[in-house]
């Protein structure tokens, strides 16, 4: 009788074993099923935003004749020995004109502090030129925006809900004309200044 309970426990137990070792699979199963998901579900979330953006800076771009749209993000790039982070910006997103060489080839991890005077001065109150050569006084700033062809461009900050700023929204123009609806006195009106900070506004959901 002994030896019958004996086995009878020893059979329950490898059985409960068993059972717990095939559910500790399923689960793991169910488990790496369900985060490859949501991986997949925020992938494709941001995807749909990403189209968003690509398909609203280039009607941007066809309404203002502009050559050139791109959107830069600042977003952190490491530490320094300190341990405090490196404050970078790069082109997330960007359209041009057929035959116009691309900036954000060579124009991501770039750090703040090269571009401190163009990033203030339109965090300040925009940046708004017609002509480039005349109008930038920082020598690194026009140099850049020269050697990409540009010879006008028109610059507005991107702020989150919280008034943070995340990113910049510029048009730049190298072989077209200028629309004369948003000149004004040969510069930017104030109304298509109001304009581009409105869109930039609205960009701002899309990138967070």
């Amino acid at each position: 009788m002994n030896w019958i309970n004996i086995i009878t426990t020893l059979i329950t137990s490898t059985t409960s074993i068993i059972v717990a070792l095939i559910a500790a699979g399923f689960f793991k199963s169910w488990m790496e099923k369900f985060k490859e998901k949501k991986s997949q579900g925020k992938l494709i979330k941001q995807i749909q935003k990403d189209e968003v953006v690509h398909f609203t800076i280039r009607e941007l771009r066809r309404k203002y004749n502009a050559d050139r749209i791109y959107i830069m993000q600042f977003h952190n790039g490491g530490m320094f020995y300190t341990q405090a982070p490196m404050q970078k910006v790069s082109i997330t997103f960007e359209r041009c004109s057929d035959g116009l060489e691309r900036m954000f080839e060579r124009f991501q991890n770039v750090f703040v502090s090269h571009h401190t005077w163009f990033i203030s001065e339109t965090i300040n109150m925009g940046m708004f030129s017609t002509n480039i050569e005349e109008d930038v006084r920082d020598l690194p700033t026009r140099s850049l925006l020269k050697t990409f062809g540009n010879y006008a461009l028109s610059s507005v900050p991107i702020y989150d809900i919280n008034k943070n700023l995340i990113g910049i929204l510029s048009l730049s123009w190298v072989f077209s004309e200028i629309p004369d609806e948003i000149l004004e006195n040969n510069n930017f009106s104030e109304k298509f200044k109001t304009e581009l900070s409105s869109e930039s506004n609205s960009l701002a959901t899309y990138l967070l």
